[in-house]
């Protein structure tokens, strides 16, 4: 099993905001690095003006802080972009969760996996400030009515495997009381993610009877190779923006 403080941000750009939205989100990433307690601030965009943000903390103090500081942006972020969807990911005390209860947030609880500590960062300095690579992808589902334990089973099986995978760096399972599955996945480099997939593969019918997968993201810029063996999902593919993930 594994702990995680965060959540999860979705918005739609508005027309004509690119500009603007990007400068409030530097201004934001510059204020988030001086955030101890800020381990993950990673913006991703489509080309169809698609925003994800990907939040995560050490704990609950650093992620208050972290709010606290947004608040001073809240403004010019809502006035280039609209809060579409926010998922709270992790075992979030109930101070946290009520400063988000105007955007009603799906709480999602860990259920299994895992996440590797890796001595390498991700993030890239630029001329204009910092971004990220990121290979990896988000399965949502929904739980079929009376399989809780079945899903479980098969999950279980499938974390043992991922296990044996050394590029496989992230794979947590998360579950809403509704019943609302949500997979985070991320891999060092391609050969790591169709490893993965070759060893999923053995367990897709028992998972799929378990469960119904509902909508998948792809969080990086992935090759054509990768996202067509996905195509049945149709997945949404989000390209890093700025950020970084210490």
């Amino acid at each position: 099993m594994f702990k995680n403080f965060g959540w999860i941000i979705e918005a739609k750009l508005k027309k004509g905001e690119l500009e603007n939205f990007k400068a409030v989100m530097n201004s934001q990433v510059n204020r988030a690095l001086t955030e101890e307690g800020t381990l993950n601030y990673q913006y991703y965009l489509s080309d169809d003006g698609d925003v994800l943000v990907y939040e995560r903390f050490a704990d609950a103090h650093a992620s208050h802080e972290h709010i606290e500081n947004w608040d001073a942006h809240a403004e010019r972020w809502i006035a280039a972009a609209e809060s579409t969807r926010m998922l709270h990911l992790g075992d979030l005390p109930d101070d946290v969760r009520e400063r988000h209860a105007a955007l009603s947030p799906t709480w999602l609880k860990p259920l299994g996996g895992f996440a590797r500590e890796v001595d390498e960062t991700s993030m890239i300095n630029t001329d204009n400030g910092t971004t990220f690579e990121n290979f990896g992808w988000i399965v949502e589902a929904k739980l079929n009515e009376g399989q809780l334990e079945a899903f479980k089973a098969v999950m279980n099986s499938q974390v043992e495997r991922a296990k044996t995978e050394p590029g496989t760096l992230n794979y947590q399972y998360y579950l809403s009381d509704e019943g609302d599955v949500l997979v985070y996945e991320r891999f060092r480099d391609l050969e790591s993610s169709f490893t993965h997939i070759e060893n999923w593969n053995d367990h897709a019918e028992q998972w799929i009877k378990a469960a119904t997968p509902t909508r998948m993201v792809h969080l990086g810029d992935l090759p054509k190779e990768l996202r067509d063996m996905h195509a049945a999902l149709s997945p949404l593919l989000l390209k890093p923006l700025g950020g970084f993930a210490k």
